[in-house]
């Protein structure tokens, strides 16, 4: 059975499941809004979600001098994506999965010098911890070595890395991941909502300023609309011989309302007057 097909044809626990691992939606920056319909009470059908759109958000990619260097934030909305992606993949397995990987916050890293046909002299998973540093909204969270080896998120990352890889192209080798358990009294970052994630790979430092993406308004019912009254206009009364018809005057149009845009002065790319940052790279934007 095709698995896209299993997913939208799935039980309501399937469709629970989905809800609490994915409850975003795609309006910025023309990515595709994510399409849901209700389920039954508290459950939501994830219909459409664009993999490469959010994976575009997510990642920071650096090309300093031939040396490649990749961050990768991978919120459960990428994981779960990827994973309905995979082919021959079961859904009780990918809801394993995503289980086993939402305590953490994870990241995705890699350096290497770009050859001929790919990354070379690619750095192993310890170098690249020993050279990292994870700051959430300010504060510094560490990558527990035992947290490293959690089996049950190894697996699914080894499960993920081929469509990372795949993205990246020929860049795509020496993929390494590092796990971050949230604080005492702290959630792991949402990138629907305010906040922050910086993160310094051998001195080169990446930034998300978030949100990253919408959530998707939830839409009420309509409301039922009221039955007018049927009312007979009187008859107009015949116009005396000799009198000019006038003819009646159109409303005056709405203003049409000015759209402001902001710019990044370094890259000029625009945005709409809401956002203050440039989700890509985190540049302060300003109002033309």
């Amino acid at each position: 059975m095709d698995q896209r097909s299993g997913i939208r044809t799935g039980n309501k626990r399937a469709l629970r499941g989905a809800a609490n691992v994915l409850v975003v939606g795609l309006a910025l920056l023309g990515l595709p809004p994510m399409a849901v319909r209700a389920a039954d009470a508290g459950a939501a059908e994830v219909t459409s979600v664009d993999t490469t759109a959010l994976a575009r958000q997510t990642r920071r990619l650096i090309n300093d001098a031939g040396q490649f260097y990749v961050v990768w934030w991978l919120p459960q909305a990428l994981s779960q994506a990827i994973l309905r992606d995979t082919p021959n993949l079961q859904q009780a397995d990918s809801e394993r999965m995503l289980g086993a990987l939402e305590p953490y916050l994870v990241f995705a890293l890699s350096r290497g010098q770009v050859g001929e046909h790919g990354l070379v002299d690619v750095h192993d998973r310890a170098d690249l911890l020993a050279h990292s540093r994870l700051t959430v909204d300010g504060q510094m969270w560490t990558a527990a070595p035992a947290d490293q080896n959690d089996a049950g998120a190894q697996a699914a990352l080894e499960t993920i890395k081929p469509a990372l890889a795949a993205m990246l192209g020929r860049n795509g080798r020496g993929i390494e991941f590092a796990l971050y358990r949230p604080v005492p009294g702290r959630h792991s970052p949402d990138p629907t909502m305010p906040g922050s994630l910086d993160y310094t790979l051998y001195r080169k430092r990446l930034q998300w300023q978030l949100p990253l993406w919408a959530p998707l308004p939830v839409r009420a019912p309509p409301a039922a609309m009221p039955v007018a009254p049927v009312v007979v206009a009187p008859p107009t009364p015949a116009a005396s011989p000799g009198a000019s018809a006038v003819p009646a005057r159109a409303p005056a149009a709405a203003p049409v309302p000015v759209q402001r845009r902001k710019i990044d002065p370094t890259t000029g790319e625009e945005f709409p007057e809401r956002y203050d940052y440039n989700p890509y790279t985190g540049q302060k934007l300003v109002s033309q």
